[in-house]
């Protein structure tokens, strides 16, 4: 993680995923006419909130 210099105490983080994963978010969030970054930062932050637990299986 890097320190974002837009805002004291915020950071940036990257992420590397599928390209057809990416597409698909990337229409998700133009429906909604927001950017990339603030769709998946919305999606985060509610899956922080609700409390669940992520579950991971190997494949």
């Amino acid at each position: 993680m890097a320190t974002n210099p837009i805002g004291k105490g915020t950071k940036t983080i990257g992420i590397n995923m599928d390209a057809k994963r990416v597409d698909e978010l990337e229409q998700r969030a133009g429906s909604m006419h927001i950017s990339l970054s603030k769709y998946c930062k919305i999606v985060l932050i509610r899956w922080a909130e609700s409390g669940e637990k992520l579950r991971l299986e190997e494949r």
